[in-house]
């Protein structure tokens, strides 16, 4: 079963967290989710108590300390005035593989988390493509810092390139997202996880994180009635929009089976969508027969029905799975959404 929801979004620079909802976030550099579940099965039953979602506003955290590298001072001084003015690398041309940007995200968060402990700000900065002001050099310390809190006990690691200039030049040549996911399962089940997505690219002098531009990474990937929906100004949103494992195959949760319920949108005939993602990081397969919905808009109830499901999950898998609201049970019509929420309860085997 998993219970208990909770959910905080860490906004990094000077993003202020526009609703989930409507297009692309604006310009930020990374911005961290972070999810604590309790979690535990009913004997026979397969059944999860509800989910309660909910999104937290930036907050402030105390620093802790991390192992982490120093700035090679050589490496600096001996690179200095190569790559002012040369820009980033092209991935494709420079043969730079995902699976090297994977790991260089994760080195390069490590690094910020380590100088955002120390306060050195020479150092911290110096981990970014482009200057920042005082303000938002200090935003982004405090929001790495709070990253360190949320992860500093969270062991499992699940990492993945969800934006690869290499395959895609029409993205960017020179670019990639990377989702990095830090998480930990309980023995009765239970899994506390913090996910940081970060843009980050190639310079001469080394890898530089970048801001998130205009629109959003996710485009294409989505599911398409979400797409559609979001496109043509219907009720839509993303209550998770910066987690990248969800779009990858065997992005799971070791030793877990987790299921969220992370997209709603609504369809032409006023019926409802939901993108439901299933990580089976146990052994063997898990049959998901249906599950129980309850959407609240504030203190409106916009839904409350049981509906299928009917999708294998084999272990080690993971995926985007669409169910459907009818139209007859949406109480609140087409009506605008303004905080929406949803609590969940799968039936699986």
């Amino acid at each position: 079963m998993m219970r208990n929801r909770t959910a905080a979004v860490w906004l990094a620079g000077v993003l202020a967290m526009e609703c989930a909802f409507g297009a692309g976030a604006a310009p930020a550099v990374i911005l961290g989710e972070s999810e604590t579940e309790t979690a535990r099965e009913t004997a026979g039953s397969g059944e999860k108590d509800a989910i309660a979602l909910s999104q937290g506003a930036a907050q402030e955290g105390s620093t802790a300390a991390i192992s982490g590298e120093k700035a090679d001072e050589t490496e600096r001084a001996s690179s200095d005035g190569e790559s002012d003015g040369a820009g980033p690398m092209n991935a494709a041309a420079e043969g730079i593989t995902a699976e090297e940007a994977v790991r260089q995200a994760r080195a390069l968060y490590s690094k910020m988390k380590h100088y955002a402990e120390l306060t050195d700000n020479e150092n911290f900065a110096y981990c970014f493509e482009t200057a920042m002001d005082a303000d938002t050099l200090q935003n982004q310390m405090k929001s790495v810092s709070q990253a360190e809190v949320e992860t500093k006990d969270l062991t499992g690691h699940e990492d993945v390139c969800f934006l690869d200039p290499t395959k895609d030049k029409t993205q960017s040549p020179y670019y990639f997202g990377v989702g990095l996911t830090d998480y930990e399962v309980e023995k009765d089940g239970s899994v506390q996880w913090y996910s940081v997505l970060v843009r980050i690219a190639k310079y001469k002098d080394g890898w530089k994180a970048a801001a998130l531009p205009e629109g959003n990474f996710f485009s294409g990937k989505y599911p398409e009635g979400y797409e559609a929906a979001l496109g043509s100004g219907r009720n839509a949103v993303d209550l998770y929009p910066y987690l990248a494992l969800r779009f990858s195959e065997k992005g799971v949760f070791d030793g877990a089976f987790y299921s969220l319920v992370n997209m709603a949108w609504q369809n032409t005939d006023g019926s409802l969508g939901l993108a439901l993602w299933l990580a089976n990081g146990q052994e063997g397969t898990k049959w998901c027969d249906s599950i129980d919905l309850v959407l609240t808009d504030g203190t409106k109830q916009v839904a409350s029905v049981n509906t299928p499901v009917q999708q294998a999950v084999e272990g080690g898998q993971s995926m985007l799975v669409t169910v459907n609201i009818p139209a007859t049970n949406v109480k609140t019509g087409t009506d605008k959404w303004s905080s929406l929420s949803v609590s969940s309860n799968l039936l699986y085997q």
